[in-house]
């Protein structure tokens, strides 16, 4: 009972969790906040969210910040993710969108203030994003446009980037014949110009996001990961996969194990040993798989039990929140446990933990 409970422990705990993936989860069922939900669902399937699209959705009325508009876009060019040092004295080492940060920063996309900072909380605006663009597809945006806005003037450091989305469509302006350059842009906003970007972008051939990713992805065998193996040697093996990652902690993939579509986050433990990973798919597009949960545990049981051996336990729990399936194995030293779990708005996700029996973990 012990395991079980820590297992449903880490459940609980890891669902709350937000992971970037090719394809969240099913929304049929879904009623979403924004109009605009399936260029947010759209933008997650390329991989170009901090979040997923149903959180995004829910803060759609919220000022978009400078760090969504830079890791959108770094993103989109598929920029290194690695968590490291920046030039910017508000973005540290450990900050999630770091590497992010100072990847654009590297490519000239983001410059940051006279002060050193890069402000990643402050509200983005309206001029802000088209420079932002402009830095990072300037030479796919049309030169000869021959919009103008009364209230942006030459002089303004944003004009040109500002006529160039303008005529490439991306962004509009108001019926008085302005643009706003100052003003704040909200998520929707944001998620709005970015659709039309990579719309854009695409219609050129261009390739974004996950597309641009794919090209670049490695085949690797899901059984070269194993129990206890370091953060640098899972890392070496997923590396051409991965989204985002903390060092000697954490590395999300754009893939989940055995080639499913979604993701898969891998945890390492205090000794920087892998002690945890969950998969999360969408369970829709994938083809010739178990179409019951039951069935879908077992396949990975199977693959599980190649490792370990039959497991000395097996329970199923159903309630309005989650149907789940569930296996343990007793390794003397360790416990190995594998729930499969399809939640009520249609997520699925495949949890496998090891515990250390002796230290209670």
């Amino acid at each position: 009972m012990k395991i079980r409970l820590v297992a449903l422990i880490f459940s609980v705990v890891f669902a709350s969790l937000v992971f970037n993936s090719e394809a969240k989860a099913e929304w049929e069922d879904y009623k979403p906040s924004s109009a605009i939900f399936k260029e947010i669902v759209y933008l997650e399937e390329r991989g170009l969210l901090l979040y997923g699209a149903d959180i995004y959705d829910a803060l759609f009325e919220l000022p978009a910040e400078r760090r969504d508009a830079i890791s959108m876009i770094a993103f989109s060019l598929n920029l290194d993710k690695t968590s490291r040092n920046t030039v910017f004295s508000d973005i540290p080492k450990e900050s999630s969108e770091s590497g992010l940060i100072q990847s654009a920063f590297e490519k000239g996309i983001v410059t940051g203030y006279k002060d050193g900072t890069f402000r990643p909380n402050d509200p983005v605006t309206r001029g802000q994003f088209a420079a932002f663009i402009d830095r990072a597809y300037g030479k796919y945006l049309p030169n000869n446009s021959n919009i103008e806005f009364k209230d942006v003037p030459k002089t303004l450091s944003s004009h040109d980037a500002i006529k160039k989305l303008a005529g490439a469509g991306i962004a509009t302006g108001y019926k008085d014949g302005t643009f706003k350059p100052n003003g704040t842009l909200t998520k929707e906003d944001l998620a709005t110009f970015m659709y039309r970007t990579v719309k854009y972008l695409e219609g050129k051939k261009v390739k974004v996001g996950n597309e641009l990713n794919n090209n670049q992805n490695s085949i690797y065998n899901d059984s070269d990961i194993k129990r206890g193996m370091s953060y640098d040697s899972v890392y070496k093996i997923v590396k051409n996969n991965v989204t985002k990652s903390t060092p000697n902690a954490s590395i999300i993939t754009n893939r989940a194990r055995y080639n499913l579509s979604g993701t898969t986050q891998y945890l390492f433990d205090k000794n920087n040993g892998l002690d945890y990973y969950r998969h999360e798919f969408n369970w829709s597009k994938e083809k010739n798989i178990p179409d019951t949960i039951s069935g879908l545990h077992k396949m990975y049981e199977e693959k599980v039990i190649e490792e370990f051996g039959v497991p000395y336990l097996a329970n199923k729990n159903n309630n309005s929140k989650f149907l789940s399936y569930y296996s343990a194995w007793d390794k003397g030293v360790y416990y190995v446990t594998l729930e499969t779990i399809k939640y009520a708005d249609g997520k699925v996700t495949v949890e496998m933990v090891f515990f250390d029996s002796k230290k209670g973990k």
